[in-house]
């Protein structure tokens, strides 16, 4: 359950994250447009209050002839000079100013830039400094939202020579540097508060949705924990009740085998005593299911405990051969044992266990293929490691189920005339075993030739 909390905890905090990215990315493109509102209404005001400064009575007023090349021939200069509107007087008073300088080093981008500079350096020369609070005013009036915002004015020193403005917040999130004049006497500072408050109540509708849709969304993901550990707690009362009757089934199971080997052990009659064997191994069988049953549901709680001893591997192939054969007597098939194993070698395992995973492999093997199967237990030692392979002709397993056979309750849908009753619990079961022992299973295969399974039992 633990998992499922976590998993929850990741999905709300990914749809906070999403849900802030989202408002963030709003406020951004919120500042972008009310910064590019800040920059057309200087840029106006800054236009106005140079042409009121410019009414004021100068005799050596007159237009800039703007020079952005060197080589530029006087012909040039006296095409400029007559495109210009005449004054009253029908005289010229003609400035040569060289812009490129300013161009390269930032200060201005176009001739009309270079243009207001240079007579902001004529007024600044005539005691005319920049007037802030008409600057200001100009502004004010052609901004079409309040923003607060303070203007410094401070010489190439960085001493304040005149200030304007609302003072009475500290940190601005938007700042522009303006030089006043090419010669860079003077440096206007402009500074303005763009406010969250103000963005949320213009944007509260969008805000609010955005909040409810994330509510909705951690709702959901409420609700769905709320189920699974209504689903879990049911899975737990289902799986001790499941225990409890698995626990019932073993005790007869197991006194029933006990009195049909004894009544094996004392029949003389020999058509009786084959009775008496065939019943025994089909409630050994019915033994087998019930354990793979119980081991499968505890899986993930159960902790398979492992009596090593040590084993006749080989006898034990025989023992479920036998086993096999008898259950399987009805069907045609061959099953072989190949014993590569040394004959002294006995390795330490769990001889139950181990019956219980070569019985599973082996019965698999004769049930999932065509009567005439072949079916072979080889044991050997791999790298000093016994192994056992079950080997077998049958019907083969294609390659996208070769990853999920493994997994608790997987069945391979299989054709019309070859379904086989199963629950999908065996090889789950035999992979824990085998784990359990230290080992690793593997299967080898290919569709319509057969498969290979094979599982290591290392020693301690």
């Amino acid at each position: 359950m633990k998992k499922y909390y976590i998993i929850a905890l990741v999905a709300m905090a990914a749809i906070l994250i999403l849900l802030i990215s989202n408002i963030k990315g709003r406020y951004d493109g919120y500042v972008q447009e009310v910064s590019e509102a800040i920059d057309k209404a200087y840029g106006y005001a800054e236009l106005i209050e140079r042409q009121i400064r410019g009414r004021i009575p100068n005799p050596d007023s007159g237009r800039p002839v703007i020079s952005y090349d060197v080589e530029t021939t006087p012909k040039q200069w006296v095409d400029s000079m007559l495109s210009l509107p005449k004054v009253k007087n029908g005289n010229y008073v003609i400035y040569a100013v060289d812009g490129r300088e300013a161009k390269a080093k930032g200060i201005a981008k176009s001739d009309s830039e270079v243009s207001a500079l240079y007579w902001h350096d004529r007024y600044i020369d005539l005691g005319f400094f920049i007037n802030l609070p008409i600057l200001d005013s100009i502004f004010s009036s052609h901004m079409n939202m309040d923003v607060p915002h303070r203007y410094i004015l401070s010489d190439k020193e960085k001493q304040v020579i005149d200030s304007c403005g609302d003072f009475s917040f500290k940190q601005a999130n938007y700042q522009r540097n303006y030089q006043i004049g090419l010669k860079g006497r003077q440096f206007l500072q402009m500074e303005a508060l763009i406010s969250f408050k103000k963005f949320a109540k213009k944007e509260v509708f969008p805000l609010l949705m955005s909040f409810m849709l994330m509510l909705l969304a951690l709702g959901c993901v409420l609700m769905q924990l709320t189920v699974i550990r209504k689903k879990e707690q049911a899975l737990m009362q289902r799986e001790a009740a499941t225990g409890g009757i698995i626990h019932d089934l073993k005790g007869p199971v197991t006194t029933a085998i006990s009195i049909m080997e004894s009544l094996k052990d004392t029949e003389k009659d020999g058509v009786m005593k084959d009775i008496e064997s065939h019943n025994a191994i089909m409630l050994k069988h019915v033994q087998h299911e019930i354990e793979t049953l119980g081991n499968t549901i505890r899986e993930e709680r159960m902790h398979i405990i492992v009596n090593r001893k040590p084993t006749d591997i080989a006898l034990l192939a025989e023992t479920v051969k036998q086993e096999v054969d008898m259950v399987y007597q009805a069907k045609q098939h061959i099953i072989s044992i190949d014993n590569q194993l040394p004959q002294d070698l006995k390795p330490e395992v769990d001889a139950d266990k181990v019956e219980r995973i070569l019985r599973n492999l082996v019965e698999n093997a004769v049930k999932y293929a065509d009567a005439g199967v072949e079916v072979q237990i080889r044991l050997a030692l791999q790298n000093n490691v016994p192994v056992v392979m079950v080997q077998d002709n049958g019907w083969g397993i294609a390659p996208k189920h070769i990853k999920k056979i493994f997994k608790p309750y997987y069945r391979i849908e299989q054709p019309v005339g070859r379904h086989r009753n199963g629950h999908g619990m065996g090889l789950t079961n035999s992979m824990h075993l085998v784990r359990a022992h230290g080992g690793k299973m593997w299967v080898q295969s290919e569709l319509g030739k057969g498969s290979t399974f094979s599982f290591s039992l290392p020693q301690t």
